[in-house]
């Protein structure tokens, strides 16, 4: 996956010590593909780890981001990874028991699925349309501690972290 100039700007942003990061930008610019790449290197290199992927409607993440850009992100970015999709549950297994859920926020049932789970990494997409409540309760759940495996170094914390993007 070949990033723009504007996207290897962003990463070396998303790449510093802040928790809370957002994209903003026109759209078609690449900002939720950039943050769902993201998630998925840090889903890979961390076994057993939970991320969530979040929109305001569950039917506009399902056809924006769970049959379009996560299926493209992880064959441009992640060529040979294979994954499996639980879509009635809602989430997608990577390698290593690494789960990635998705989920809309505007059913409190929804919410409520949400509430039981603790995630590394939390993107907001379309933050804008999100509530302040909504927003809020998902932070709540960004508390999972796992640890990030890579060869050659010493395993650490994944640091937890909190996406959003938007179209201003």
């Amino acid at each position: 996956m070949k990033l723009t100039a504007k996207q290897e700007a962003a990463q070396s942003v998303l790449s510093g010590p802040a928790t809370h990061l957002m994209l903003f930008g026109g759209s078609r610019s690449g900002k939720t593909a950039l943050h769902v790449r993201n998630t998925c290197f840090r889903a890979l290199k961390a076994p057993g780890s939970r991320h969530g992927m979040f929109r305001f409607r569950y039917n506009h993440i399902r056809s924006s981001i769970i049959l379009d850009t996560f299926p493209k992100v992880m064959k441009l970015a992640f060529p040979g990874v294979e994954y499996q999709m639980h879509t009635q549950d809602g989430y997608a297994e990577l390698p290593a028991g690494s789960q990635i859920w998705f989920a809309g926020l505007d059913d409190k049932e929804r919410v409520d699925k949400i509430l039981g789970k603790e995630f590394a990494t939390i993107l907001l997409n379309e933050c804008s349309q999100i509530s302040w409540q909504a927003r809020n309760t998902a932070l709540t759940r960004l508390a999972q501690r796992a640890m990030q495996v890579i060869d050659g170094k010493e395993t650490e914390p994944l640091k937890l972290r909190m996406l959003y993007d938007c179209n201003p």
